[in-house]
């Protein structure tokens, strides 16, 4: 993967959308974007992505659900900033096993590179965790 991966933006607001598929493109990580959660789990199932840049307010498949989804299914899983003008409670009730980080809307630019290069890197380091491990092999001759 290298220290440039790729990222996928999912916001229903087109220039949201726009912004920070602009930001992490300057930071030189390749980026896809997707205008709601079922979108996103069209893209997810054609291409790998290291971080999800997600809003949780969305037509359709909201960001919750996209998160329920990638809980689901197997294998691992892209590190994910959520980006929201939502309620403190409702951030509260995310998963923090899911979620890298979460920035409030309206957002610093410089503060959400910062989070995406940490979420890259938290991705690069947890997929060098998957492939290190080694299965495990049962003994079924007991000592």
């Amino acid at each position: 993967m290298g220290s440039r991966g790729r990222v996928l933006v999912v916001d229903d607001e087109r220039a949201i959308r726009a912004l920070v598929a602009k930001i992490v493109e300057r930071m030189g990580h390749p980026v896809d974007t997707a205008c709601d959660g079922a979108d996103a789990i069209a893209k997810l199932e054609v291409e790998r992505y290291d971080v999800i840049v997600l809003d949780l307010m969305m037509p359709n498949i909201d960001g919750y659900g996209l998160i329920a989804h990638l809980k689901q299914r197997g294998g691992p899983r892209p590190a994910i900033i959520v980006v929201s003008a939502g309620e403190s409670v409702a951030l509260r009730q995310l998963d923090p096993a899911m979620v890298h980080s979460i920035i409030r809307k309206p957002f610093d630019i410089d503060v959400l590179g910062d989070l995406i290069s940490a979420a890259a890197q938290a991705a690069e380091l947890e997929q060098k965790a998957h492939h290190d491990v080694l299965p495990f092999r049962r003994n079924d001759h007991a000592c």
